[in-house]
């Protein structure tokens, strides 16, 4: 089940928009030289509530722990376990396979999706029941269950090739086609699969050639079929594409030298408004009010703060200014909840109504899943970067939770 809550999230400290889109290193591997492994204190914060609260939502929050000692921030993996709790009470605790990786699962309908290769086949488990199991190597970053039937798109380890299953039968693969999107977009339920009314949709890219550059040729698909094709050379930059109410969308930056950002249904061109003095980042479209829209942030040549956006055809819905990047951003925020960093790491958290005294530097987000607004109240997993107390922040409240690894997601259900 979807939270009911529209999850606008932007990881900000290592990704910006440009025409490389994929990086051959998992983003696990390229955070773990950035720490050296530190003993710390634990801040004086009361234990994890261990019963659930009356009549609310529930409160899941996923790990990967390691044994006490293990170096993992160092590159040791050994030992890695997943571990879930529900409302503070821990209620899964699981060797986590041959890939340790923050994002290889995902917390859906309170229970921990995850995905596993040992270099010959694949496999998805709920929990630690084995729901597939397939040939090959893949790393799943789409995951949809229709009507009973689980819809998985793969993306062959190690680069190029993708493969689209239903029920872990090969319905369509491409040896040398790159998936763009994944479960970063935490507003989109299927990661890079989409649903739109009872039909399925991905797309992909493929490297081209032309005048001795490479370009991205994109092909939305539904099954074994091109529904679309998006040639390269028609948008300077094109950073996503969605399948909503029966028509493609996409956001990209057109004109000499990709100087306008627009937002095309099918081949309607709607101009967002950004010239250019103005950069734009992460340019991701998320349906709101009945409308499409496109979330993101810019940064204008010799000024040092950030705007974040949405904005749709009739110009902007939202406007945020700071002058630090923000982890994430949220619509249906008026008081502006907010999560501030500094080279990466966590310097200031407004929750609406003040700001929590969190010690600054001190701690991450590993991953977008680790920050949700639900129903107004801001919720973040925030890993130790030196230590072992991890802080889990629930509007006002902010609890410790201690073990030996990192947060790796957050979810309300």
């Amino acid at each position: 089940m979807r939270a009911t809550s529209a999850l606008v999230l932007l990881l900000l400290a290592a990704v910006s928009c440009q025409k490389n889109l994929f990086s051959g290193t998992p983003r696990w591997m390229r955070m773990q030289d950035r720490y050296k492994y530190m003993s710390a204190s634990h801040p004086d914060n009361p234990d994890p509530p261990d019963d659930d609260p009356k009549g609310g939502p529930s409160v899941y929050v996923s790990a990967l722990r390691f044994p006490e000692g293990t170096p993992w921030r160092s590159g040791d993996l050994s030992g890695a376990h997943l571990v879930l709790w529900k409302n503070g009470k821990e209620i899964l605790d699981i060797p986590a396979g041959h890939y340790p990786e923050p994002d290889r699962h995902r917390i859906r309908d309170g229970h921990l999706w995850w995905d596993d290769s040992d270099g010959g086949s694949t496999r998805l488990y709920q929990d630690q029941d084995v729901m597939l199991s397939y040939e090959g190597d893949e790393i799943l970053r789409g995951l949809l269950d229709v009507d009973g039937d689980l819809h998985t798109l793969g993306q062959r380890a190690g680069g190029g090739g993708i493969s689209y299953r239903i029920n872990g039968s090969l319905v369509y693969s491409h040896p040398s086609a790159q998936l763009p999107g994944s479960f970063d977009d935490q507003e989109w339920e299927g990661g890079a699969l989409m649903r739109d009314g009872e039909d399925v949709y991905y797309y992909y890219a493929l490297p081209v050639k032309r005048q001795g550059e490479t370009l991205w040729e994109y092909h939305v698909m539904q099954g074994d079929q091109v529904i679309r094709k998006i040639l390269a050379g028609d948008a300077r930059t094109v950073f996503d594409i969605r399948v909503w109410g029966g028509s493609v969308y996409r956001s990209e930056l057109r004109g000499a030298g990709g100087s306008s950002l627009a937002m095309v249904r099918d081949e309607k061109i709607i101009l967002l408004g950004m010239g250019e003095e103005e950069k734009v980042h992460l340019c991701r479209l998320l349906p709101s009010g009945g409308e499409m829209l496109v979330k993101g942030y810019s940064t204008r040549s010799g000024s040092n703060g950030y705007s974040y956006w949405l904005r749709g055809k009739d110009g902007p819905v939202q406007l945020l200014g700071s002058l630090l990047p923000l982890a994430a951003q949220y619509p249906d925020n008026p008081e502006n909840a907010a999560i501030y960093l500094e080279n990466g790491r966590v310097k200031d958290i407004w929750n609406g109504k003040r700001h929590l005294n969190i010690l600054q530097g001190r701690y991450v987000l590993y991953t977008p899943a680790c920050s949700a607004l639900y129903e107004g109240t801001l919720y973040a997993a925030l890993s130790d970067n030196y230590g072992s107390s991890h802080l889990l922040v629930q509007g006002d409240q902010v609890t410790t939770y201690t073990f030996n690894g990192c947060f790796t997601g957050i979810r309300i259900e």
